[in-house]
């Protein structure tokens, strides 16, 4: 059973789509359905009895083809088990009336009154002689978006040549980098729409107390002046996730984008992946999409949703276990688990097809009561000590380095003929969260003179955090040091992409240099004073 949460044209053709490859779908929909929402999975061939009406998801348990969800409808509590969920709520939309100093009127509408197909049917529009002026208002002080910009200028486009209506756009920076959008203004103009950009300046918009907008402006070309009385001005409309799409990234444990939508700017959650499998994002609850993106991020939902590779996830990656003689239930774990991967019960348990084994909450358990099942019975502590072993003219550095990025960096630098330091030693770890701080002080025990921990950027690890929580660490022992009279120079954390080869032989040869001014160090001499 899959579960699709919303009641737009997104969440319809998702539905259709999921059924379509003879699936089992429940839809959830926050609200009643309005006859437009019903019209729609009537077009996409819904059966009404698919469709919970009235009804809000309560809570979240289990993994990718074990989820428990609880669902509150009509007064109701309604359990389903699901094996995945497709979120598909619609976004808000706020007329910027007061961004232009204006209040709503008959003669002043926001932009989605006049999109689409609803156009022949505004009794606004229908009131209008021909070769009336409409105004159209939008990204004046603020930047606004290439949606927004096709709804102005496809409704622009209509009320021209089908209305006989001449058709202004005022506007700031007009976005029309989306496919065709070129295109769409070119034939805008074409058609008659006269356009005024503003950067430096902006228009002066009066309106009586009847309603009557009149604007008055410099046009930024001619530096001419003119006043326009249109009889129809439209407003656009700010974009936003709804307070529903929030209280669901709560639920479900999802990070969320600096906007609010239900998908960070990490490089790894790209179409319609979030940070917990099993649960995917489509069209406005990830971004502010046109409507053929929607239909792909449809498209490809139902392809994941349905897809074998969402139940019984098996694979080669290292998970997490906890033990249960040696945890006392603090929870940390499942504070710190991006995946939401560790499940409540009489105690915490990791459930291994939600783990994507980054380690970071074996790194953070206050009781080392975590242990991570690395491939081919990897022990990083042995790693360590061996790496170590051997002391050499040059420093020992061992280099923790993320699998995805600064461990896939050496192999280019290797390949690419860069000289690498003698003695330095790379410990592969899933992802630099995984790297404790009891790893950093093995290292310097067993006679590194120095360390690195080389981590993704911001915004691109894999885990979201794990980057964040190294640098932590790092930071915390750095300070240590300098109470211990032990050179803090000696560890270091740095960025890297899996594609800077030559940034990694960079920082490992810096480094090595900075180790050599240092001269000889020895933290376990320091630690015995």
């Amino acid at each position: 059973m899959i579960l699709v949460i919303g009641n737009g044209i997104c969440a319809a053709n998702t539905a259709k789509e999921i059924l379509a490859g003879g699936n089992e779908i429940i839809i959830a929909s926050k609200e009643n359905l309005t006859s437009s929402s019903l019209e729609l999975f009537k077009i996409a061939g819904i059966d009404p009895a698919h469709i919970l009406t009235d009804t809000k998801i309560l809570s979240c348990r289990g993994c990718a083809g074990d989820f428990t969800i609880l669902m509150g409808s009509g007064g109701k509590t309604i359990s389903e088990k699901i094996s995945c969920v497709v979120i598909a709520e619609e976004f808000e939309r706020k007329p910027n009336f007061s961004t232009y100093g204006l209040k709503p009127a008959q003669d002043v509408l926001p932009l989605s009154f006049l999109t689409g197909a609803i156009i022949p049917e505004n009794e606004a529009v229908k009131q209008l002689p021909q070769g009336g002026k409409i105004v159209f208002l939008t990204g004046l002080g603020y930047e606004s978006n290439p949606v927004t910009a096709e709804e102005v200028m496809l409704a622009s486009l209509k009320l021209q040549t089908d209305f006989n209506l001449q058709t202004y756009i005022l506007t700031g920076n007009l976005k029309v980098a989306g496919n065709g959008l070129e295109k769409l203004y070119r034939e805008t103009k074409t058609a008659g729409t006269v356009y005024f950009k503003f950067t430096d300046t902006s228009p002066r918009i009066l309106q009586d107390n009847k309603g009557k907008v009149a604007i008055e402006l410099i046009d930024g070309i001619t530096r001419l002046n003119f006043r326009i009385t249109p009889a129809l001005t439209v407003v656009d409309e700010a974009i936003s996730p709804s307070g529903y799409l929030k209280e669901l990234a709560v639920i479900f444990g999802i990070h969320t984008g600096a906007d609010g939508f239900l998908q960070s700017g990490n490089l790894h959650r790209t179409a319609i992946y979030t940070n917990r499998k099993g649960v995917f994002v489509a069209g406005p609850s990830r971004s502010v999409l046109n409507a053929a993106e929607n239909i792909t991020d449809s498209a490809n939902a139902a392809i994941l949703a349905s897809g074998t590779g969402v139940t019984g996830i098996k694979d080669s990656k290292p998970t997490a276990e906890i033990r249960n003689g040696s945890c006392i239930r603090c929870l940390t774990c499942y504070r710190c688990c991006p995946y939401r991967a560790i499940d409540l019960d009489i105690r915490p348990t990791v459930m291994p097809d939600a783990c994507e084994g980054c380690g970071i909450c074996f790194a953070e358990c206050p009781r080392g009561a975590i242990s991570l099942n690395l491939p081919e019975n990897r022990n990083v502590a042995d790693e360590i000590r061996q790496a170590a072993g051997t002391i050499k003219s040059s420093p020992i550095i061992i280099a923790f380095c993320c699998s995805r990025s600064a461990g896939r960096a050496k192999e280019l630098a290797i390949r690419m003929g860069y000289s690498l330091p003698e003695n330095l030693k790379m410990v592969e770890v899933p992802c630099s969260g995984f790297v404790s701080m009891e790893y950093i002080l093995s290292a310097f025990q067993n006679n590194a003179k120095g360390v690195l921990v080389l981590t993704c950027h911001a915004g691109n690890c894999h885990s979201e955090d794990g980057n964040i929580f190294a640098r932590k660490r790092v930071e915390q022992l750095k300070e240590a040091f300098s109470h211990m009279n032990f050179e803090k120079e000696r560890l270091e954390i740095k960025t890297l992409a899996s594609n800077m080869g030559y940034e990694f032989a960079q920082i490992v040869c810096e480094f090595e240099n900075t180790l050599k001014a240092l001269g000889s160090g020895d933290l376990k001499n320091e630690v015995q004073k």
